[in-house]
């Protein structure tokens, strides 16, 4: 139920849809309680009852996957180019808290691998996340203030100083998603290490984000029009690699993998001693 309530989160930025008032906030507020009451009766209530070594890395895994939880406050949105400025307001202030919960999930998980003995990849992990999570705020931060100013109706919001600004957002979010492409992989090898996931889940990881960072490298730093990524296809996967919450899904699904963890390890009888 988490995962799929988490999917259907991510299902609903897709076709804009015109609701107001209560039919607009109902779904998105239905959506994040059964998310919340999935996530803690699939595993995160261990936070309190489960091992002292492993509290600290479930409180992460609960900040990795609230990024995607949050999508579902976007509820009618559509992506950005079809949404008003007050909605597009919301998106990218979602977005900042989003940047900052994905760091302090980052350094909660990181902790925990420590105590479980991994110091290696999860420093890197860490270290790449550290290097993300600046270049995220302040993007979020910049196209936050266009739309803000854009909604007051502010003169500089229609004048060449926003196409300055659009390019310059296009820069940080380029190489926010490399790092954190690079920190997920990095954090699926650190799970490895430690036993948390099999080598081979680990290396599925590692390939995808790596595939996933390749296509965006090739595509370049600009954020290219959707228009003409739908007209030239071959463009098409760099495109969602560049989508700025799409290097997050990879901690998220780690996230969920820790809950899950917490509930099997929960349940499990306890080792007959010697």
């Amino acid at each position: 139920v988490l995962c799929l309530t988490l999917f259907v989160a991510i299902g609903l930025l897709g076709a804009p849809r015109e609701l107001a008032g209560v039919v607009g906030v109902a779904p998105a507020v239905l959506l994040l309680a059964i998310i919340a009451i999935a996530a803690w009766t699939s595993g995160l209530d261990q936070i309190f009852t489960g091992p002292n070594a492993e509290r600290t890395a479930l409180l992460g895994a609960a900040f990795l996957i609230l990024p995607v939880a949050l999508f579902a406050l976007w509820f009618g949105y559509g992506p950005p180019e079809f949404a008003d400025h007050g909605q597009n307001t919301l998106r990218y202030l979602t977005l900042i808290i989003d940047a900052a919960s994905i760091a302090i999930g980052f350094v909660l998980v990181q902790d925990g691998l420590g105590e479980a003995g991994e110091r290696t990849f999860s420093k890197l992990s860490l270290a790449m996340i550290l290097i993300a999570t600046p270049l995220y705020l302040v993007w979020a931060a910049l196209l936050l203030e266009s739309h803000r100013a854009a909604l007051a109706g502010m003169p500089w919001a229609r004048g060449p100083s926003i196409q300055w600004l659009m390019a310059m957002s296009d820069i940080l979010l380029f190489f926010a998603g490399i790092a954190t492409y690079l920190a997920g992989a990095f954090l699926a090898l650190a799970f490895a290490r430690v036993g948390w996931i099999g080598p081979r889940t680990a290396w599925a990881l590692v390939g995808v984000t790596l595939v996933a960072l390749v296509s965006l490298v090739l595509r370049g730093i600009e954020f290219p029009d959707p228009a003409i990524v739908f007209a030239e296809g071959y463009s098409i996967p760099g495109w969602i690699a560049g989508i700025p919450a799409v290097p997050w899904l990879i901690p998220c699904i780690l996230g969920l993998i820790l809950i899950r963890r917490a509930a099997v390890m929960s349940i499990r009888p306890p080792t007959p001693s010697a």
